[in-house]
């Protein structure tokens, strides 16, 4: 069947009820947004469980969700984001105040401006994996981000099941450095489920994030850690009413017996993280005792005479694959 034609006068008259659709929408925002809405609201405190550009989920201390715009001058508001809010007798919800975060992470734009992602996350897991490779020097990059932003990291190997018990020793023994200098590492197999009780345990009465190169299994561990995750996913797209695009924003989960995961695609890949040359050694911590005392204030502990660091290595005080790790996270990074 063809289309039928609309006259010019009927194209005239759908524009302009589109029109006053929009100026409706705009004027509603507006009164939202500053706070001139007539109708009796109700004050709640509470905290964003996922962003959407301007809009936002948020939950109350009663696990009550509602769709809520923001008011103006508020600042970028995140998922993890404590907040006041107020509910209308209509429906609707506004976000009057952002209390102080604990923390917050931070990723680069392309202006290279820092963009705020999620805010007062306990820890990040920085996951990797025997396959697609094993590489220390992506864990030390996501190593040395997530200690400048102050926020604990947890390291996480997957996919052991594809090693046999000396092959698994071996791996184990080669990355015990990283426990040497404080670092917390779970071997797991998310397939087989083998560890995942010592992943739920680091994750109780926490709030984390899993991060990690593609393919390492970062989707299919919080499916593990996440039984219901469909049940939420589909309670935020009834609420946002934008359907699977909710799988594209960030978001925050309940794990079931305690504590959160906040799933993020501005974070799972720290190709996009900005570093600073001189912070770099700054994250590493067993640089830390050295640095200031080496020969050169500028020292970039690569080749200089007299540097703290590299003598630390010669002595074997500093392992040799992390300085190494240093070196090429340092000379990667742009002037």
């Amino acid at each position: 069947m063809s289309k039928r034609k609309l006259s010019k006068k009927q194209e005239w008259r759908a524009q302009k009820i589109q029109d006053e659709r929009i100026q409706r929408a705009e004027k509603k925002l507006k009164k939202l947004q500053t706070g001139d809405e007539a109708s009796e609201s109700t004050s709640h405190n509470g905290f964003v469980v996922a962003s959407f550009g301007t809009q936002f989920i948020v939950e109350d201390d009663h696990k009550q969700r509602f769709k809520s715009l923001a008011r103006q001058n508020l600042g970028a508001i995140v998922v993890g984001d404590k907040i006041v809010f107020e509910t209308f007798e209509h429906g609707d919800a506004v976000i009057t105040a952002v209390l102080a975060r604990d923390s917050l992470l931070e990723r680069p734009n392309f202006n290279g401006n820092t963009k705020p992602v999620a805010a007062n996350i306990d820890q990040i897991l920085v996951m990797s994996s025997i396959l697609p490779t094993l590489a220390t020097v992506l864990i030390d990059r996501y190593l040395v981000a997530i200690e400048l932003s102050e926020i604990d990291p947890i390291i996480v190997i997957n996919k052991i099941d594809l090693l046999n018990p000396d092959e698994l020793k071996t791996l184990k023994d080669s990355l015990s450095y990283y426990e040497d200098i404080g670092y917390n590492i779970i071997f797991v197999a998310t397939k087989s489920r083998e560890g995942l009780s010592m992943i739920e345990h680091i994750l109780h009465d926490k709030v984390s994030i899993l991060v990690g190169q593609s393919g390492v299994g970062k989707s299919s561990t919080i499916k593990a850690l996440l039984p219901d995750i469909e049940i939420q996913i589909g309670e935020l797209s009834t609420i946002s009413k934008l359907g699977k695009h909710t799988t594209s924003a960030s978001q925050w989960y309940h794990l079931a017996a305690s504590g959160a995961i906040i799933d993020s695609p501005g974070v799972r890949d720290f190709g996009l993280w900005h570093l600073e040359k001189e912070n770099v050694a700054w994250g590493f911590r067993e640089f830390r005792p050295y640095l200031g005392t080496c020969k050169y204030s500028n020292c970039s502990h690569i080749n200089e005479p007299e540097c703290s660091i590299i003598d630390a290595v010669d002595n074997k005080k500093i392992p040799t694959e992390r300085w190494g790790n240093y070196i090429k996270i340092y000379l990667s990074l742009k002037e």
